[in-house]
């Protein structure tokens, strides 16, 4: 079966209704389509998943372990 490229996002938007229907979490078709391309356009984007990691800075009276 191949899907149409106009079937995207309403697949995308039913996909967010199952996830959070799994967690007992109601929503309706229209807003599970807004959240589904909320997240295409911020993973179109390129924006990152987590923010980077800070560098852990020894204290001053501490000895380095490495």
């Amino acid at each position: 079966m191949v899907a149409e490229p106009q079937d995207a996002p309403r697949h995308a938007g039913q996909v967010v209704r199952r996830v959070l229907l799994r967690r007992n979490i109601a929503i309706d078709p229209e807003t599970a389509q807004l959240v589904a391309a909320a997240v295409q356009a911020a993973l179109q984007t390129g924006t990152p998943s987590q923010p980077p990691r800070r560098r852990r800075v020894p204290a001053a009276d501490c000895e380095p372990l490495f």
